[in-house]
């Protein structure tokens, strides 16, 4: 059975930073980490104090995001919601991954909690000195510093990362690495690159094996799109369909070995054990062969990951 992911409870005051809520949010997904966090609070000051705390008890990692606000400081506190779970995570050890909003980040004067700027000043002084801190100066400025820092926590432990789901049998999809941010998220738009992949399965008549290349900058959108495609219009539109495979090379485990392994498990019918008792090329050989001769549909995910300048672990950086 595939192991349990890392969790991390993401703590911020959440009016003041919406997107960068968001960002964190695909940046745990990104490493391989379950996020943890408080969207719309209880009704009661102590159910939210309870619940919030519960998630600090469930996570592994503590990642707190301050910027201009205290926070809410429930009737009978002297210390708020975001600070109490600082302090829980301190007093458990847990690590913890720190980000300030950097001076040059843009802001409006909303965001700006006048009336505790006493409470918020002392307890960023606490952070930057029980801390390795670091600045961020947008919402996506934020999510690559967060990647980076999970990164270098996957690369003293990478197995306790690894999350694969087990090898199911086709024509049934196997999604080797669940991406749970793609399957919450609603794609809008993109119906002329929807119609180009669909047009590459059902135009081209190619006796062999062919590949179709999504290429952009990161953020644009290339997983959504591919994902929504894979998942709902493909099934439909390539006829026959021997299978899916959905790979990512973004997690911890995806290498190059490990993919074929599978791969060639997935599409022969075969078990892992027994593909990984074969030589290495024999198994590319045996994989390109059946790839030729079948209509599988494969989805290799973050593949630049593995083109020699991106061959690191850090690869985000």
């Amino acid at each position: 059975m595939p192991a349990q992911k890392i969790q991390a409870m993401i703590s911020s005051t959440a009016r003041d930073l919406p997107e960068h809520r968001k960002e964190a949010l695909d940046a745990c997904l990104r490493q391989s980490t379950a996020p943890l966090m408080m969207e719309h609070l209880p009704a009661s000051d102590e159910e939210a104090i309870g619940a919030s705390l519960k998630l600090v008890e469930e996570a592994d990692i503590y990642i707190g995001i301050f910027a201009h606000r205290y926070g809410y400081v429930p009737k009978g506190h002297e210390i708020s919601i975001t600070e109490m779970e600082y302090k829980r995570a301190v007093a458990r050890d847990i690590p913890r991954l720190i980000f300030l909003m950097d001076k040059e980040h843009p802001i409006t004067i909303e965001e700006v909690e006048v009336e505790r700027a006493a409470e918020l000043k002392a307890f960023k002084t606490r952070l930057q000195e029980e801390n390795i801190v670091n600045f961020f100066k947008s919402p996506a400025d934020l999510r690559a510093h967060l990647i980076n820092s999970l990164s270098q926590r996957r690369d003293k432990d990478p197995t306790a990362y690894h999350y694969v789901s087990d090898i199911p049998q086709p024509p049934e999809a196997y999604i080797a690495h669940p991406y749970t941010l793609l399957q919450a998220h609603r794609l809008v738009g993109r119906q002329r690159e929807l119609n180009l992949l669909t047009d590459w399965v059902v135009k081209t008549k190619k006796p062999h094996a062919t590949i179709f290349n999504v290429v952009a900058i990161g953020g644009m959108g290339k997983s959504a799109l591919t994902w929504k495609w894979f998942n709902d219009i493909a099934p439909q539109e390539m006829n026959p369909l021997a299978g899916r495979l959905w790979w990512s090379f973004y997690e911890s485990d995806a290498r190059f070995e490990n993919f074929i392994i599978r791969a060639l498990a997935y599409v022969s019918r075969r078990s892992r054990e027994e593909v990984e008792k074969m030589h290495p090329s024999e198994r590319e050989r045996q994989l390109l062969d059946i790839l030729d001769k079948e209509p599988f549909l494969l989805v290799l995910d973050g593949l630049e990951r593995i083109l020699l300048a991106y061959a690191r672990m850090d690869a985000a950086r």
